[in-house]
């Protein structure tokens, strides 16, 4: 890790060390996007199955403008992260997510375990339906590093979105369902929780089992697009189809694996509305962030996320389609998306109002 900020940018991926080969690891299915885009009917399989299976793969991004996109967009952007997590905290706190979805989370405000421990990483939520509209259309402030390069986050959620509703298109597919009851709750010029998420999280401070910089949990949204270049993410070793999703602790017995970074891939894993909408047919998994292993963990950890959320108004009901089995109403069939990600962040332990 070099000593003088001002020498050296802390996201430099070609300078970070390989992930260690002595940990415990997943073994997720590679998916060509590209494939996916022209029809290969056995790469969508691949993708349905992995969906059904964990709820977690890698994305191949080469080869399409979409995958492209997001290929060069992601690295940008988390450089555009690092001149705005070097603010100072007043500065940064003037976006500070108040009883919202959107702005900066500071390091500490959420809870990683039911005896109140803080997390240690910081973020900040950039909302899509204030990146993707005129600026006079606009309703947050932002700072003005990413104001600079709107256009940037501009085609970056575009082509995320895209990748989040192919998906959506396989998994309708299969199961019978019209794609449109997908898309008519997924519309990118509707008001959403979508958002680009830029995340640093610290380096480690010592060998040990690392503090947690983001608690167990399972995603709350539809689709998750997640890139990052140095080690972190881990993921239960079962699937916890029955998890409790309002608990921070996993349901079932297993152990932490880590996700190894892949280089030209995006990691794309399912949420809690996908769930939802197919009545527990595909997979939300649980997983956690901790420091880098190894030499890795002495960086600072960047990543960058696109959520696929339900539109803001979008009722949390099952679909009907001939793979999707019959669902007896709950209480949170009446609830709006926006009613029921917010109680599922507050129950993570996300506090809004301090």
């Amino acid at each position: 890790m070099p000593h003088k900020e001002e020498e050296i940018s802390e996201f430099t991926p070609d300078l970070y060390p390989p992930f260690p080969e002595d940990v415990p690891t997943v073994e997720l299915q590679s998916i060509s996007l590209l494939k996916i885009l022209e029809g290969d009917t056995v790469e969508r399989d691949r993708v349905y199955e992995a969906c059904v299976d964990r709820g977690f793969f890698y994305l191949e991004l080469n080869g399409s403008e979409t995958g492209e996109t997001i290929l060069r967009g992601a690295d940008q952007i988390a450089s555009t992260g690092e001149r705005v997590f070097k603010l100072p905290l007043e500065e940064k706190m003037r976006y500070k997510m108040v009883k919202t979805l959107f702005g900066y989370k500071f390091a500490g405000a959420t809870v990683t375990d039911k005896s109140g421990t803080p997390d240690t990483a910081e973020f900040f939520n950039v909302g899509k339906n204030d990146i993707i509209v005129p600026d006079d259309r606009m309703v947050r402030p932002w700072p003005s590093a990413i104001l600079d390069v709107k256009p940037l986050f501009d085609a970056y959620m575009k082509s995320a979105h895209s990748v989040g509703m192919t998906v959506l298109a396989i998994i309708a597919d299969k199961l019978g369902v019209e794609f449109s009851e997908f898309t008519s709750r997924h519309r990118i010029e509707e008001p959403s929780g979508d958002h680009v998420r830029i995340t640093r999280g610290p380096p480690r401070d010592t060998e040990e089992m690392p503090e947690i910089q983001t608690p167990s949990h399972t995603d709350f949204g539809t689709i998750t697009i997640l890139m990052n270049w140095l080690g972190g993410l881990q993921v239960w070793s079962e699937s916890s189809r029955k998890a409790q999703l309002n608990g921070l602790e996993p349901d079932v017995p297993g152990e932490w694996l880590w996700v190894k970074p892949k280089k030209g891939c995006a990691i794309i894993n399912l949420g809690d509305a996908a769930v939802r909408f197919t009545n527990g047919v595909v997979c939300s998994g649980r997983h956690r962030v901790i420091p880098s292993p190894g030499a890795q963990g002495r960086w600072p950890r960047y990543s960058i996320v696109y959520f696929v959320r339900p539109e803001d108004k979008c009722l949390m009901k099952s679909l009907k389609g001939n793979g999707i089995p019959e669902s007896r109403e709950d209480e949170d069939e009446g609830l709006t998306a926006t009613e029921w990600i917010y109680r599922k962040s507050v129950a993570l332990g996300n506090r809004f109002d301090n």
